[in-house]
This record gives C-alpha cells, sequence and structure tokens, in this order.
C-alpha cells in the first residue's frame, strides 16, 4: 500500500493566500481556474457560500463569480449535487507522471494537506489572525477505489461528475487521470467513508513544527519516518533535508511539488500514525 501526502488548496502562489481556520475549522479553498464551470458563489461551507471569505481574504484579488477548480472534491455538501456521487480526485501532467511511476492504484491512500493560518470575522469581514502563523494541515482523504484516464467517453458514463475541472473538458490536460473513492475506508481498519475532511483542526492533523515555529515548511514527524536506508518520501530522499531528534525528525518539506509517496510495505509503523489521524475527527 501507498501513502501520498498531497498538496492542495490556496497558498501564495496559488490564490495568494492561505485557507482559512475559522473557529476552529477547516475550510479549504480550492484554488482559482478560469477554465472550471463551479464559481466560488456556488461553494458552500457550513451552510454558507465561501464568495464572501474569498474576496475578503484575498482583499478582492479573486472574486466571487471566478472559477474555482474544485479538486479534490471531498465534501458531499459543497455544491449541488446528482445521484451517485462519491468523492473524486484528478491529477495531471508532471504530477500524474509522478503518481503513474510509483504505480498508485486501488487501495491506496491520499492524505490531503494545504496550507493554512488562523482568520476571523470582524464587523462584518473576514480577515487573519495578526500574528498566527501559516501552517501546514492535513484537511482531508481519499482511498483509491478506481483509476481512470479522463476522456469523454469516461465523462458519458459517469455524468454525475460532469462538472468536475479534470472531465468537464478531458483535453484541457496532458495525462489527465480521475481517482475515485471506493466504499469504505479499509487501510487502517477504521469504520468510515472511501474519502471525506478532518472538520476541524488538531494536533495531529498539523504537520508544521510549531514549538519553536520556524515555517510552514519545516515539519516535525515521528521518528520513523526518517528513511535509515528504506526508499524515502518521494522528493525528500536527501539526508540534509532530515535532523532527527529524540522522539521525532524534522523535515525541510520540498517546494514547489504536489504528490509525494511513501510505500508502507518499507515502513509498517505508518498503520498507528493513520488510525491516530483518522481518530482527529472525520466527517
Amino acid at each position: 500500500m501507498k501513502l501520498i501526502l498531497s498538496r492542495k488548496g490556496f497558498d501564495s502562489a496559488n490564490g495568494g493566500c492561505p485557507s482559512p481556520i475559522l473557529d476552529g475549522q477547516l475550510c479549504s479553498l480550492p484554488i482559482p481556474d478560469a477554465g472550471s464551470p463551479t464559481r466560488y458563489e456556488k461553494i458552500s461551507f457550513t451552510g454558507s457560500s465561501i464568495a464572501q471569505i474569498v474576496e475578503d481574504l484575498t482583499r478582492g484579488r479573486v472574486r466571487r463569480d471566478d472559477g474555482a477548480h474544485l479538486d479534490p472534491d471531498l465534501r458531499r455538501d459543497a455544491i449541488a449535487r446528482a445521484a451517485r456521487w462519491r468523492p473524486i480526485f484528478g491529477q495531471a501532467g508532471a504530477a500524474q507522471s509522478h503518481l503513474g511511476g510509483h504505480k498508485i492504484k486501488k487501495g491506496d491512500l491520499f492524505l490531503f494537506f494545504g496550507c493554512f493560518r488562523r482568520a476571523e470575522q470582524v464587523g462584518g469581514r473576514f480577515r487573519f489572525v495578526r500574528e498566527a502563523p501559516k501552517l501546514h494541515v492535513i484537511f482531508g482523504w481519499l482511498q483509491v477505489g478506481r483509476v481512470a484516464q479522463a476522456t469523454d467517453g469516461l465523462a458519458a458514463e459517469i455524468p454525475w461528475a460532469a462538472t468536475h475541472p479534470h472531465l468537464a473538458a478531458p483535453d484541457r490536460y496532458k495525462n489527465n487521470t480521475l481517482y475515485f473513492a471506493g466504499d469504505r475506508h479499509l487501510s487502517t481498519s477504521v469504520n468510515m467513508s472511501g474519502g471525506g475532511t478532518f472538520e476541524r483542526i488538531a494536533p495531529r492533523l498539523i504537520l508544521s513544527q510549531t514549538d519553536p515555529y520556524i515555517g510552514c515548511s519545516k515539519w516535525r514527524l515521528p521518528l520513523w519516518f526518517e528513511p535509515r536506508g528504506r526508499p524515502a518520501l518521494s522528493y525528500h530522499s536527501k539526508a540534509n533535508r532530515w535532523t532527527e531528534g529524540a522522539t521525532s525528525t524534522r523535515l525541510q518539506s520540498a517546494y514547489p511539488g504536489q504528490e509525494f509517496v511513501l510505500d508502507l510495505d518499507q515502513y509498517p509503523e505508518a498503520r498507528g500514525w493513520l488510525r491516530s489521524i483518522f481518530a482527529s475527527g472525520a466527517r
């Protein structure tokens, strides 16, 4: 089984700011995409449109009627749904070539993380909390039930996914591939759906080192993550990225980079860590 730590959502390069943590809830903002049929004003979070959140936090650089790349698409209540919808994730280009090279298949597990920062609503407007740090936080998952090339034929087969940005115009991307969630999450003996989101921030969802805080991309991970002669988390094979501590290791995470793959057959210790991640509260 492979574990993929997959970077998604707003950051300084895509959207221009982090996604917000609002009253402890993780609101992952999809990146702008002029070619997407889905607009920010049509996407909801806790029952309300994210339009004002996007406009306020980007100071108007991203507008409510701009296209949004809603991918990974993990929440049933994010937009209006057709029958038979299930969580879905699309990848293409060099990032998909990396996944393909690692032979990502049914049963493998994506953990999606992004750049987040605590925010608040003051005087009717959203803003980031002063002095609140940027953090890399795990916000969702998808255990692969099916992998398929995005084609017009696939679009006709699954009309419930017609608005997904990788399927609305399949020829728009090279090496365009879709990953569909399985019916149930099975890899860690946790009884839950094959894809979804973590509703609230929790310590085990935070990848960034926080004590002391030395930057969003400096991660504190369990000590077993260190390669020690095993195949490393992809893009992280250089020894100088890892700094061993007494009970944990610090990792200088790679940027740019979207898909970081770890072979869990080489890291059996990961199973307990994953169980603790899902115990942090999924929806």
